[in-house]
């Protein structure tokens, strides 16, 4: 228990949050100089999954990943004195406590991150870690009528931002206790969640698991890396019209400034799901198949359900089968006790589609991977299909720890990343 582990603070106080020294308090928090990042370049982040150099210390020269790592989680110095965690909890002390979890204060350090003396992995059931355009969005709205996921995406993690998670998750708990309250309801105890696509790319998101959530079960979903690059590409079309892309040849390797997250580096799905430490990773033929020379978790991590898009759909599944197959697995991996019903149509429209002129252009800048233009970021794309899917059928899926939804029509799916879906077309 928790409260073996941690010396609880006292909550009991009676003062007015909004009294006025609070409020002197928190605009002096407020105004307090911290080493925030600016939201562009925080957002940029989010997008690709990683930090920008400079702003922590990186995993890969670190072996921050083991039990007696040193302490890489703190990106505000020590002369902030705890004004971060002041600011973080700032207005939580009326926050309901969690059945059997201490206080929110409990549970936070001096600089607003997770306190290392204490178990928190038990207040996160699952997460949906990756990949963006793979249906993820879809799934997290499913799943929140069942669990109590956190509604959008939330990756804190990604920017090695823990206590403002938990912050999150009781802040949550708060409001459907209340909720609950209102309707004369006792509240349920149901599966908490998350869900961040960046997260198996980030170096920091991948850390904060093994130190802080490593019994989390993670669900992954996956694409044809030819078909999620286009997919990405015109969803930033759609979605930011203001922005201009960069030609696609400019894009086969890493993101770079204006590319907005989309880049050839992002479809290296099975390097980024080594990194899980599901396969040995021994032998120089499982290390052929990898290029970016990634290095797994050394703490062991919770069990994987990983998913192709095409199995969110009963597209091509005579009666629905396969569909109703893969709800089932997916209720058995989480542990729910209701059944999931059938996936809603993905709605992939733009936001701005509503507006007739913006629509056109959009629809103009909008690509057609198959166009010869596009030839070097394809060839580039089916390299990196090509190993994933001999990875991912002889190595991964080898891992008891690792889950999929009828197996052999998923082994089917990924042997046909073999070929360019471009000339499959023809």
């Amino acid at each position: 228990m928790l409260s073996s582990l941690i010396s609880f603070e006292n909550t009991s106080g009676k003062s007015n949050p909004q009294s006025a020294k609070s409020r002197w308090t928190h605009r002096k928090i407020l105004s307090s100089e911290t080493k925030v990042m600016q939201t562009e370049q925080q957002h940029n982040m989010f997008r690709m999954g990683r930090l920008l150099e400079g702003n922590t210390n990186a995993m890969k020269n670190n072996n921050a990943l083991g039990h007696d790592e040193q302490n890489v989680m703190q990106t505000i110095s020590q002369a902030d004195d705890g004004l971060k965690r002041k600011r973080l909890l700032y207005g939580t002390k009326h926050v309901p406590e969690m059945a059997n979890w201490p206080p929110l204060s409990a549970l936070i350090d001096q600089y607003g991150g997770i306190r290392d003396d204490v178990d928190v992995s038990g207040i996160l059931d699952f997460a949906i870690v990756g990949f963006a355009k793979t249906g993820t969005t879809t799934l997290l709205k499913h799943l929140s009528g069942m669990t109590d996921s956190l509604p959008k995406e939330h990756c804190d993690l990604v920017v090695n931002d823990g206590g403002k998670l938990l912050k999150d998750l009781y802040e949550d708990h708060g409001r459907r206790v209340k909720q609950a309250k209102k309707r004369g309801e006792e509240i349920e105890d149901r599966l908490r969640g998350i869900k961040c696509p960046q997260d198996l790319s980030s170096d920091n998101s991948m850390l904060n698991y093994a130190r802080h959530f490593p019994s989390t079960k993670l669900i992954v979903g996956i694409r044809h890396p030819v078909l999620w690059f286009e997919s990405l590409y015109n969803f930033r079309v759609s979605n930011v019209p203001w922005k201009a892309m960069l030609p696609t040849s400019e894009l086969t390797k890493g993101c770079i400034v204006g590319s907005q997250g989309v880049c050839a580096w992002r479809a290296s799905f099975h390097d980024f799901l080594s990194r899980l430490g599901k396969t040995p990773l021994t032998s120089k033929s499982e290390k052929d198949l990898l290029q970016l020379g990634l290095e797994p978790v050394k703490t062991k991590l919770g069990p994987v359900f990983l998913y192709e898009i095409s199995q969110l759909s009963d597209s091509g599944d005579p009666g629905g089968v396969r569909s109703a197959q893969f709800r089932k697995d997916l209720k058995r991996f989480l542990g729910l006790k209701q059944e999931i019903p059938p996936f809603p149509f993905i709605d992939t429209s733009g936001r701005f589609d509503f507006l007739a002129p913006v629509k056109r252009q959009v629809d103009q800048n909008k690509i057609n991977i198959c166009d010869a233009n596009h030839d070097a970021i394809r060839g580039v794309l089916m390299e990196k299909a090509r190993l994933a899917s001999e990875w991912i059928r002889d190595y991964f899926l080898q891992s008891e720890e690792v889950i999929v939804s009828s197996r052999q029509h998923f082994e089917l799916i990924i042997d046909s990343w073999r070929f360019d879906p471009c000339t499959l077309k023809k």
